[in-house]
């Protein structure tokens, strides 16, 4: 078997003085206003919404007051069953949703106050975009 081709990677080249850039002797000129747990914390959530599905199934449990059945759910996706409880299974460990078992049917319903730190963020940026 003869030896894969020798691959081409083209140097970077370093951008010294600009914003990322290693200047000697220099303090940082910015600094991030998000802490580093708060991060991880809004990335945990952001990560839990950033499927199309899992966007979908907080949609429809907003639009529903109160707790949704998971057959209904289930119902509402041409998905499997199994695909559906892991959906359910990620957007509960996010705190997103919450569910209570009525005999054999599990029921779900939005956590109230689980989308504020979004909100909050994305409030937050709009108004330093806008500051400009």
């Amino acid at each position: 078997m003869a030896p894969p081709d020798a691959l081409h990677v083209k140097p970077r080249k370093r951008r010294v003085g600009k914003v990322g850039g290693d200047s000697v002797g220099s303090p940082p000129t910015v600094f991030p206003s998000m802490r580093a747990e708060e991060a991880s914390d809004l990335a945990g959530l952001l990560h839990a919404l950033a499927d199309p599905t899992r966007l979908q199934m907080v949609s429809l449990l907003a639009e529903y007051p109160g707790e949704v059945c998971v057959c209904d759910i289930t119902r509402s996706f041409d998905l499997d069953q199994s695909t559906i409880s892991h959906h359910l299974r990620l957007l509960r460990e996010a705190g997103v949703i919450e569910c209570v078992r009525h005999g054999v049917w599990a029921y779900y319903f939005l956590q109230a106050g689980a989308l504020e730190p979004v909100k909050q963020l994305l409030k937050r940026w709009e108004r330093l975009a806008t500051a400009r």
